[in-house]
């Protein structure tokens, strides 16, 4: 008999963002994954607060994660046209949304309901899958914070800010901005956005300085960096959400080879 489990993303922050899954129906490192995700497992009391929060709060989401039938199996497996711009993809259907990333999973979602389904392999959150499986997770809070004000943008958070990178170049990770509360939100925990906070692009190619974006280098940048995805592209409140990070914050375009994760960037 299926028992699952729920967590809470970032709970100390009190976000109404949950996930559920039966933890037994996958491998035995995939609660760790979810921990290093920032999902905190809740206990008897608190699923029932998070549950009851599910009826009343139009800006509540719980990602159900459930391992793939048959049938979605196939889905996930499938040659489609799409592939050929890259393993993720959005397919609009009437009412909801198929988000798939190839041979990793499904998820099936609709910015009206409150709850949502992915379905993948055993593996899932395993080291072979890690860097899809955080893209996955990471492309659900990037959808579900939206109504909180809260921005995700692809990169990694360093001491004076955070640098802006692809998926690829943050192995999965991304770093959320909270627009009203001012913090950022990482795998390095909550941190108040300090005065000057600074988004970096690193170029292989300059030596030595900073060079200072313009407003429209640094908008163009964060847009394209973003971890919003939609098959109509950015929605109006993330496109506000990005002006307002753009008008906050300083776009420097910093030398690659003389980046130090959590330094002092302000030279």
């Amino acid at each position: 008999m299926s028992k699952k489990t729920y967590f809470q993303y970032q709970k100390d922050l009190n976000l109404p963002i949950y996930l559920s899954a039966d933890l037994g129906s996958f491998e035995n490192n995939f609660g760790d994954f979810l921990v290093r995700m920032k999902f905190h497992k809740l206990n008897e009391k608190e699923e029932l607060a998070a549950l009851a929060d599910l009826k009343k709060n139009n800006n509540c989401r719980i990602l159900h994660i459930s391992e793939a039938s048959p049938i979605v199996a196939k889905q996930i497996q499938k040659t489609m046209e799409s592939d050929r711009y890259g393993a993720e993809s959005i397919i609009p259907k009437v009412g909801y949304r198929v988000y798939r990333h190839k041979e990793v999973g499904l998820m099936v979602y609709s910015f009206g309901a409150k709850e949502w389904q992915l379905g993948c392999y055993k593996d899932f959150g395993s080291n072979q899958f890690l860097l899809a499986s955080k893209m996955m997770i990471n492309r659900f809070l990037s959808w579900a914070l939206v109504p909180h004000g809260v921005l995700g943008i692809w990169g990694v958070a360093v001491d004076d800010g955070m640098v802006a990178q692809r998926p690829l170049e943050s192995r999965g990770e991304v770093v959320f901005i909270d627009i009203v509360g001012l913090r950022m939100i990482s795998q390095d925990g909550v941190k108040k956005l300090r005065p000057h906070f600074k988004i970096l692009r690193l170029d292989p190619t300059l030596r030595g300085r900073n060079i200072k974006m313009s407003s429209e280098e640094l908008l163009s940048f964060l847009s394209a960096h973003c971890s919003y995805l939609d098959s109509s592209g950015l929605s109006v409140p993330v496109r506000q959400m990005i002006q307002s990070l753009g008008k906050m914050t300083d776009g420097l375009i910093h030398p690659s080879e003389s980046f130090r994760p959590r330094t002092d960037l302000s030279l």
